[in-house]
Order: structure tokens, then C-alpha cells, then sequence
């Protein structure tokens, strides 16, 4: 005489929501609510089911939900079941329902919020206004929860129904996850992100570390805030990089600004020749170095990421550590955004760490500050910029708020830009070495002051945390062993022309470095060290912005482009890596070995040699004590110069290195 109940809510005969199925009871109680997007034309039906397990689930009753006589405040409805094939009495159903209209875009249908419980909860929003990105970075001084003194923690974000987690990080009181998560943000809905950190263990119940918590409705939107934060009632710390964007621009938001009422701000001109005004402006302030702002007009072209054969492009901008995200534009392949970002790098101290924010320009402009998330041991911050940092844009497409798939990147240094010139740029692919599908129109406007640039430019760099560390592939380490073996043969083609002088292949070319020599030794001062390095950088600079020649990197450029148009075969891949490997194997052995030889003189493996290097440097004192270093370099510069000509068939040599020869490597002293 029982069942066992449960309810299907089907629109246009598909299922919604299904609710969980209560035992043994003709007067179920679900308490369950769900939220949905309808058209105000559809029709809801409820349909309740007895679960059978041994056969089909026996039809109970439905019932249809009126749309048109629901309001936004939630109401409680009783509906009463019924069955065409029955006229008897069924039972019925009562829920709370309610329909909002979404404002957020005009684009999207109408959405009912309807409750299947006994008492409503809270009024909830039916589409998120805005989007969280939570950048987890790194963790410190936490407490040791095995055996080994070390821990094995990972972390657990919790907001409303939303669970995200970490990655493990294993054995480490310090450990560094840089993991990024995304959290969607309701009107009238509590956005406090629980955050909990565990150990991980394998073979029993995780240990609890701490937690501690934000309302991330406290933070300012369009703003990249760096927050260490301490656990609750345990040490230890967790550093995130946290920005909040509006899913939608606000109807305030400019498409432009004048950069002109910052010239006072940041004079440009030098202040040994500008005013007493401006010298005073451009020491008043050091760590205000300027201002940038990039606005990201269009893009076109874009690669389909849809079934549609359409996409749903946004922009997502990085300075560093500082974050920016525009609107999404959906069904497009080629997006028009309009948006305008500016930015300026502020620096708090939290515990040492740095704290940087990104400002979206709106009314007016103004500092940004962070009273209201009162991290641990802040103190007021001073705004440091830094003119050399890179705009980092990439475009995605958003399958959901949290899902997004990569359409295209491109890099610009802040001053590669043209100033306040809308420019269209060819996207790339993550690595930024290939190209890829459509290009995207921005324009990059700054102003700065130079003096307080080349401080900044004699500062450290900001670290930027969310960079991913780099793990061995054979490409990467071909490229960076021919990037190497091209400055190594350089540096040997230079070596091989002084032996030449040496060595008198060419008798006018020796005669004339060997004037020279004497000269300049002879007349050599100190301050004529920078002086010629001032002189070679004076060249260049003739040459790529008088002369526009290109320089000769640009060739490498050209035939490396070359090189990756002509794919090599998989047999040529790894002849080519078993190549590189067998170099960096020889030249790890030559690095090995010379110090091998070095360390084992100074041990007395092979005592004559010792001895004879006790000798020698005993000799070498006597000779830097009596005799002046500028004589003693002509008197070897004249050996080397005149050893042809005395000994025309003597073999070069370098008596350093022959004397190490004989000393024995660790390798040899075992074997």
C-alpha cells in the first residue's frame, strides 16, 4: 500500500530536473529546488513515477505549471494530479515557483526559478552577474602533519554548490600549486569562498591543515588583487591573485581617454633642461614611473570552435601579474569588444609579498586600494610601473562561464607599441611560434617619465607568479642548444681571427694588429673600457636606425622561419637529437673534467704536479710584485706576435691548459 515517489519536470517532452526518489511513503517530501531557463511560451509538466526496480516505473499523475500566473517573489502552488486514463482522485503536488526575466541580455530567453520544497531558501538569480578567477600561487610556513615533518597538502575551494580543488603538492611546508579556478557570482546570493587546506594521505582519512575564508563581493571588480591570507587558528599563509569581471561592460565604461591630462604627472622632458616645475615633478614621485592603457578594438578571422561553425570570442589581457577580461561576444568569428583598459602597477607589502592590482578606467581616475579585504600586515602602498612589462593577449571561447577553449595569443611589449596608433596584429598559438587563424586590432597608448623609468629599469622585476615552470621536451632542448651552439661559434670564429693575427696567415692584417696592440696597451686607462663599449653600441645603432640595415640576429630569424616552413621527417627529429644530446654530452664532460682537474691540483692527487704549480706561482708573485702588470702584457702580447717569426713551425698551444691535461679527472683517478 506505499510507493515510492519521485517527480520529473519536462519541458516541450524533455526532462529538466529530476528529483530524488522517496521509500516507502505516500506523502513524499523532497525539500529540493533547481533553477532553469524557459521561454515564457513553454510549458512545464510535472509527472511523478513509482520506482520499480524489477520493471517499468508506474505513471502516478501529472500536472502542467501556469507560467503567465507567477510572479518574481516566490508563491507557493498546489497542483493537482491527474491521469487521462483515471478519474479518481490522484493526490497533488505542492512546490514554491517563481519566474524572473533576466536583464543581464536582452539575447537570451526568459528563466523560471522553481522550488520543490516545503520552505523557499532565498531568492536566487537565475544568471550570474559576474565571474570570479581564483589564482591559487603558493603557500607558506604550514604545519607538518607526517611523520617526515613534511606535508602533502593540496587545497579545497567550497562557495555555495561550486567545489574546486588543487593539485597535490607533495613532501613540502612551501608548496606551490599556481592553479587557477573560475567561480560564477548570483545577485543575492552569498559568495563567501571557503578555502580549506589537507594533507593527502594514501592509506587513511586526510588530515585537516586549516582553512580560512573571502567574500569575494567585498573585493572591487575589474581589479587583480594579490592577498596572502592566514589560516584560521594554525600558521601558515596562502597567496592568491584574485579579479572579479562583470560578465557584461557597465553602461558607463569608456571607449577612450585622454592621455594628455598626465602630462604633468609624468613630464617627459629631462630635468637638467626643464623647468624648475618639472624637476621638481620628476623627484617627487620615483616610483610612479607612468601610465599605459590598451584599448582591444576587434578581432576577425577567428577560428570556428562551435558545432555552428561560429564562436563565442572574449579577450583575456595580462600585464604580469595583472588581469583583464572583456565581454563575450557570442556567434562570431569576428568580435567587437570596444573595451578600454588601464593600467597601473601598485605594489603593497603583505608579509613581503607584492601586491598588484589592474584599474579599469571608467568616470574618473583614482588609486585603487584594498581597505576592504584588510589582508595580514598591509600597509599603505606607493604605485610602481614598470614601462618594460608585456601585454600578454589571448582570445578564447567560452563553451560555458567556466569552460573556454584557445583561439589565439600575441605578446607586445608596453614600448613596442605604437603610441596611441590602432595597430592589427597576426594571432599565434600558445607558444607564441606558430601562426594561427585571424588577427586582432588593438591600440596601446602610454606616457612615462624617463628619469624614473631607468630607476625603475635598475630595480628587480616583479615576479609573476602564474608562470608555469618548465619541464624537459626535446624540441625546447634542440632550440636551446642551437640558440647556445650559434653564440659558441661565435665566440670560437673570434677566437680563431685573434690565433690568425697570432699566427701571421695574413702578414698586413698581423702587422697592423700588432701596432695596435702595442698602442693601445701602452696608452690603456680604465675609463676607456666603457668608452669602447659606448662606441660599438654607437655603431649598431648607426647601423639599424640610420642605415636601416637589419642586424645580423634578424638572418638567424629568417633562416630558422626557413627551417620550421620545411617540417623534418621523424628519422631526421631524433638524428638531429641524438646529435645535440651527443654534444651537450661531450661538452658537460670537457665542463666536468676542467674542474675535476682544477679541484685535484689543489688536492695533491699527482704530487710533481703540485708541486710544479707551487713553483709556477711562486714565479708569477715575484714577477706581479716587481714588475708592472701594463709591461707584462706587452712583453706576452710581443711573445705571441713574434713566435711565428722566430719559430716558424711552432704548434700553438696554451700552457695552461696543457698543464691541466696531465692532471687526472675523478673518472680517470676510479678507472
Amino acid at each position: 500500500g506505499l510507493s515510492d515517489p519521485y517527480v520529473k519536470f519536462k519541458v516541450n517532452g524533455r526532462t529538466v530536473y529530476k528529483s530524488k526518489c522517496c521509500k516507502l511513503t505516500l506523502d513524499p517530501f523532497w525539500h529540493e529546488d533547481f533553477v532553469t531557463e524557459l521561454d515564457m511560451a513553454c510549458k512545464v509538466e510535472l509527472r511523478v513515477y513509482d520506482r520499480d526496480r524489477a520493471f517499468t516505473d508506474d505513471f502516478m499523475g501529472a500536472a502542467e505549471i501556469d507560467l503567465a500566473s507567477l510572479t518574481p517573489t516566490s508563491e507557493e502552488v498546489n497542483l493537482h494530479l491527474a491521469d487521462e486514463n483515471l478519474n479518481e482522485e490522484l493526490g497533488y503536488i505542492n512546490l514554491h515557483a517563481s519566474v524572473v526575466a533576466t536583464q543581464v541580455n536582452s539575447r537570451l530567453p526568459h528563466k523560471l526559478t522553481v522550488g520543490c520544497h516545503a520552505g523557499i531558501r532565498g531568492q536566487r538569480t537565475i544568471f550570474p552577474v559576474a565571474v570570479a578567477t581564483v589564482q591559487l600561487v603558493s603557500g607558506s610556513n604550514l604545519p607538518a602533519r607526517d611523520a617526515n615533518g613534511f606535508s602533502d597538502p593540496y587545497v579545497k575551494f567550497t562557495m555555495g554548490k561550486a567545489k574546486k580543488k588543487s593539485k597535490v603538492c607533495y613532501k613540502t611546508l612551501n608548496p606551490v600549486w599556481k592553479d587557477e579556478f573560475i567561480f560564477q557570482l548570483f545577485n543575492n546570493e552569498s559568495s563567501t569562498l571557503d578555502v580549506t587546506v589537507w594533507d593527502k594521505d594514501n592509506y587513511r582519512k586526510d588530515d585537516f591543515i586549516g582553512r580560512c575564508e573571502l567574500n569575494l563581493w567585498d573585493i572591487e571588480r575589474e581589479v587583480t588583487h594579490s592577498l596572502q591570507l592566514g589560516l584560521l587558528d594554525t600558521p601558515g599563509n596562502l597567496l592568491f591573485l584574485i579579479t572579479i569581471h562583470d560578465i557584461e561592460p557597465r553602461e558607463n565604461s569608456l571607449t577612450s581617454y585622454d592621455l594628455s591630462n598626465l602630462r604633468t604627472r609624468y613630464p617627459l622632458k629631462v630635468p637638467l633642461t626643464s623647468s624648475t616645475q618639472n624637476k621638481t615633478a620628476t623627484f617627487q614621485d620615483l616610483p610612479d614611473v607612468g601610465f599605459a592603457e590598451l584599448k582591444v578594438i576587434s578581432a576577425t578571422g577567428l577560428r570556428a570552435a562551435d558545432i555552428n561553425g561560429k564562436s563565442d570570442p572574449f579577450c583575456v589581457v595580462q600585464l604580469c601579474n595583472a588581469r583583464a577580461q572583456t565581454q563575450t561576444c557570442y556567434k562570431t568569428l569576428d568580435p567587437v569588444w570596444n573595451r578600454v583598459f588601464t593600467f597601473g602597477i601598485h605594489f603593497c607589502f603583505f608579509n613581503q609579498y607584492f601586491s598588484s592590482f589592474i584599474k579599469l578606467q571608467h568616470n574618473s581616475m583614482h588609486n585603487t586600494t584594498l581597505h576592504q579585504l584588510k589582508p595580514i600586515n598591509s600597509t599603505p602602498h606607493s604605485p610602481i610601473r614598470d614601462i618594460h612589462d608585456v601585454f600578454d593577449i589571448c582570445i578564447f571561447d567560452s563553451d560555458n562561464v567556466t569552460d573556454r577553449e584557445f583561439l589565439g595569443r600575441v605578446a607586445i611589449p608596453i614600448l613596442r607599441g605604437v603610441n596611441g596608433v590602432e595597430r592589427t596584429y597576426a594571432l599565434k598559438d600558445r607558444k607564441l611560434k606558430e601562426r594561427t587563424k585571424g588577427t586582432v586590432t588593438i591600440q596601446i597608448s602610454y606616457i612615462y617619465n624617463p628619469i624614473r623609468a631607468a630607476i625603475r629599469t635598475l630595480s628587480p622585476r616583479e615576479e609573476k607568479y602564474m608562470e608555469e615552470d618548465l619541464k624537459f621536451k626535446k624540441n625546447l632542448l634542440l632550440s636551446n642548444f642551437q640558440r647556445v651552439w650559434r653564440l659558441m661559434q661565435s665566440i670560437i670564429a673570434t677566437a680563431e681571427f685573434i690565433n690568425s693575427c697570432f699566427t701571421w696567415v695574413n702578414p698586413r692584417r698581423s702587422a697592423v694588429a700588432f701596432m695596435a696592440f702595442l698602442v693601445i696597451v701602452w696608452n690603456f686607462e680604465l675609463y676607456m673600457l666603457p668608452i669602447s663599449l659606448l662606441m660599438l653600441l654607437m655603431k649598431t645603432y648607426v647601423d639599424v636606425f640610420v642605415r636601416n640595415q637589419p642586424l645580423a640576429a634578424n638572418d638567424d630569424d629568417d633562416v630558422d622561419e626557413e627551417l620550421s616552413s620545411n617540417k623534418p621527417s621523424l628519422l631526421q627529429r631524433l638524428s638531429a637529437l641524438q646529435e645535440v644530446l651527443t654534444k651537450v654530452q661531450n661538452i658537460l664532460d670537457f665542463i666536468a673534467s676542467f674542474g675535476e682537474r682544477v679541484k685535484n691540483t689543489f688536492a695533491w692527487r699527482v704530487p710533481f704536479l703540485s708541486w710544479l704549480a707551487v713553483c709556477v706561482l711562486c714565479v708569477v708573485a715575484v714577477v706581479l710584485y716587481y714588475f708592472p702588470l701594463r709591461g707584462i702584457v706587452l712583453l706576452w702580447g710581443i711573445n705571441k706576435f713574434t713566435k711565428r717569426l722566430r719559430k716558424p713551425n711552432f704548434v700553438p698551444n696554451n700552457e695552461v691548459m696543457d698543464f691541466l691535461s696531465r692532471v687526472p679527472s675523478n673518472v680517470q683517478i676510479v678507472s
